[in-house]
């Protein structure tokens, strides 16, 4: 899952990484056929090699973080998804030590009620008081806000090139 480059590199490709894990450390209200698939997702223009994750879903991958560590990705839910009764998906990311867990990401993208989420929503998260230590890196996605029912129509979420990336 490494890349050799200049600033900003994948370090751990998790979009690679997915197909190996195995299914306990993928879990979903859906069968697993149905709830995530690898695809190219083409937003505004722009591909991107995506994790489809219909909510309500929890990834968990296992790495050991390098100096200068950050996670990335794109955020969005497919297009056909924008002009259908929706409430959007909540995405979150958090990390855990086997010891805690800390949540580091959570935004709601809701593109079928607020046009400016048509698109694909960048997301960071530093990892750096990790360097070393072997942690685990959890994708979440909820069907919905909490307090808001659990409405998972329509809910194409999909985490673009989502990544461990190495900041010089």
């Amino acid at each position: 899952y490494r890349s050799t480059g200049g600033p900003g590199d994948t370090a751990i490709d998790l979009v690679e990484m997915f197909t190996e894990l195995p299914e306990d450390r993928r879990r979903a209200t859906l069968p697993q056929d149905q709830a995530f698939r690898i695809e190219t997702v083409d937003i505004g223009g722009e591909q991107k090699q995506a994790l489809f994750a219909h909510p309500t879903t929890r990834v968990t991958y296992t790495v050991t973080v390098p100096n200068d560590a950050w996670f990335r990705a794109w955020l969005g839910l497919k297009p056909e998804a924008w002009t259908k009764s929706a409430d959007g998906v909540l995405f979150r990311v958090g990390v855990s030590d086997g010891r805690t867990y800390e949540e580091l990401v959570n935004q709601h993208v809701d593109p079928a009620n607020n046009a400016s989420d048509r698109r694909w929503v960048p997301v960071t998260a530093d990892l750096s008081a990790y360097a070393g230590q072997t942690i685990d890196i959890i994708l979440n996605t909820n069907s919905s806000l909490p307090g808001r029912g659990d409405d998972a129509g329509n809910d194409w979420a999909v985490w673009g090139n989502p990544a461990v990336i190495v900041q010089r």
